[in-house]
Order: C-alpha cells, then structure tokens, then sequence
C-alpha cells in the first residue's frame, strides 16, 4: 500500500508540472494512471487520491468542452467519496457535485443541474466547515442563475435571498463574498424588470454591509453597486 501511494503522489506531482506546462493531455493520463492503482483499493487513502485524480479530471474536461466525460469524471468521484465522513471527502464531494451542476447547466439542461443543486444544499446545509458552506452558496447562486435565464425572476431572487440570509453576517471572507455577489445579482434581476427602487435597495445593502471592507473582491462588488445605483434612474 505504502509504494502504490508513493506511485500515486508522484504521479499528483508529474500532473501539476504538466499543468504548469499546459500539456493538458499528459496531466489527463497522469490522473488515469492514479485511478488504475487506486480506485479498487481497499485502503480508504488510496480511494480517496483515485477521488481526487477523478475530480482533476473532469475539471480539465469540462474546460475542454468533453462534458460528458466531464460528468462521468465528477460522478465517478461522488461514488468514491460518498462512502467516506471525513471533512476533507465532504468538501470534495460537494464540490464534485457542483461540477456537475455546471456542466449540465452548460449543457442547457437546468431542471437536472437545479436537482444536483438541491441535493448538494440538502446534504450538507447542517455541516460544519467554510469549504462546504461556500459549495452551498455557489450552489445557490448558480441555481439562481438558471432561474434567471429561464425567466423565473422571482425564483431567481429567492435563492439570492437564500444566500444572504445564510451568509451576510459570516466572519468567513469567502462567505462574506458569496452574499455581497447575491445582493448585487439580486439588484441585476430587478433591473431586468425596471423595478429601480427595489434594485437599489440591494445595491444599497451592499455598500451598507461592506463599504468598509479592505478585501479587494468585496470592495469591487462595493463599487460596481454604487455605479450601477447611479445608473439605474435611467432605466
């Protein structure tokens, strides 16, 4: 077991020179090779690194436009790790899961990646740990989203809504992130509707709530909402 998982991380370490190098393709086969050594171990460290290579995978698919074999990467991971407990495996699968999300969503199938949104929410909304939390939230906002591009404004709002009211008082700067981007893509969907008074309150909550934040995503966000409420008497 010892040598095959030094196999494994040596391997992990050829992958990530490859991606330094662009050679999308060499990393690709570095991740199989792991899957082949790992994935049908009984050691639940070697399944593990077989979850992690499937996870690498699919992301370098999915950016390769193979978004089928992105999501047969992704699922593959989720098998793997939804055997396991630990905080580390949690995290992964979620975000595995809102890969795949995404990659349906690209696919233009919404109703399947809102379910795979609403599965991730439904299984660790009472977990513990930022990383988790944030899949949450972007599976939230990512929800919202489709929503929006199916027309269901006042659906799109509510997952927006959904995140504010999850994360604006977090400490947790990701988190924090994830609420200021909510309020301003909730203050874009009134805006898509000309409701000026009700997008400007959102914009308003965000320069309320983060106006003296020295994180520079968050001030970004800040600005925009104060120009886009300076704009928005002219819709």
């Amino acid at each position: 077991m010892i040598h095959v998982k030094q196999e494994a991380e040596e391997l992990f370490s050829k992958a990530a020179a490859f991606a330094r190098q662009g050679k999308a393709e060499d990393e690709k086969a570095a991740y199989d090779a792991i899957v082949r050594r790992c994935a049908d171990a009984k050691d639940a460290e070697l399944k593990k690194l077989a979850a992690k290579a499937l996870l690498n995978k699919g992301v370098i698919l999915g950016q390769q436009g193979a978004r089928e074999r992105a999501l047969e990467a992704f699922a593959a991971a989720e098998n793997i790790l939804g055997i396991f407990s630990d905080g580390e495996s949690n995290e992964r699968l979620a975000i595995a899961m809102v890969n795949r999300g995404v990659i349906l969503g690209q696919q233009g199938r919404p109703g399947e990646a809102i379910a795979v949104y609403d599965a991730v929410i439904q299984r660790f909304e009472n977990s513990g740990g930022a990383g988790r939390r944030a899949q949450i939230a972007k599976a939230l906002h990512n929800k919202g989203f489709l929503f929006g591009c199916q027309g269901k404004l006042h659906e799109e709002r509510l997952a927006y809504d959904d995140i504010v009211r999850r994360f604006a008082e977090e400490k947790e700067p990701e988190l924090k992130k994830w609420a200021a981007r909510a309020l301003f893509s909730k203050g874009l969907s009134y805006g898509k509707e000309m409701r000026r008074d009700e997008a400007n309150a959102a914009y308003d909550e965000i320069i309320e709530r983060y106006s003296r934040t020295e994180e520079p995503e968050l001030k970004d966000i800040v600005g925009r909402a104060q120009f886009n409420k300076g704009v928005s008497y002219h819709f």
